[in-house]
């Protein structure tokens, strides 16, 4: 898809926008706390990436460009509109949290990776997973709003956990030795 998106071809952007446009939507939230602002500003993006796509002929650098203007036009955003009280400030207030961009791009791939899985699952599995891990809501109110019993919930649940488990095996050894 990046040679297609290197060559001009719609397809490719349009392969990465339904790839990255949540996660960038997530990303820009973190800073801007209005979600629909957050998903102009990560839908932008792509406007101006694709200006530049002749420049762009890999995944990564794709990736990479669109994390990096997300960035920056979220934090001209914060300007433009005051939502901080000074963008020097908030760059560089410690963060108890350890909560840096790196770790939020981090959890925001990790976040793709997993909708990703999420999409090879059972129907059932996914809607529950969803609905009980995304949504917050109970094996109990998952069985009364899909009209099964909560002894489904379980065992779609289970089926789906069973899957990511095995799918995201050698993805938690990594980060178990790092």
């Amino acid at each position: 898809m990046a040679l297609l998106f290197h060559q001009g071809e719609e397809q490719g952007l349009a392969f990465f926008y339904r790839e990255f446009l949540p996660a960038l939507s997530l990303y820009a939230n973190k800073w801007i706390q209005d979600f629909s602002v957050a998903e102009e500003i990560a839908s932008g993006a792509f406007i101006k990436i694709w200006k530049m796509h002749h420049k762009l002929d890999s995944y990564g650098a794709i990736r990479a460009y669109l994390y990096k203007i997300v960035y920056r036009d979220a934090m001209h955003y914060l300007r433009k509109e005051k939502k901080r009280n000074s963008v020097e400030e908030f760059a560089t207030e410690p963060d108890i949290n350890y909560d840096t961009p790196y770790n939020h791009l981090i959890r925001t791939e990790t976040y793709r990776l997993i909708r990703s899985a999420l999409k090879e699952l059972t129907p059932g599995s996914q809607r529950v997973l969803t609905m009980y891990y995304l949504e917050g809501k109970s094996s109990v109110e998952i069985a009364a709003e899909l009209n099964v019993t909560p002894g489904t919930v379980r065992n779609q649940k289970k089926q789906g956990l069973t899957v990511l488990r095995k799918k995201f095996k050698q993805f938690l050894l990594l980060f178990y030795f790092c």
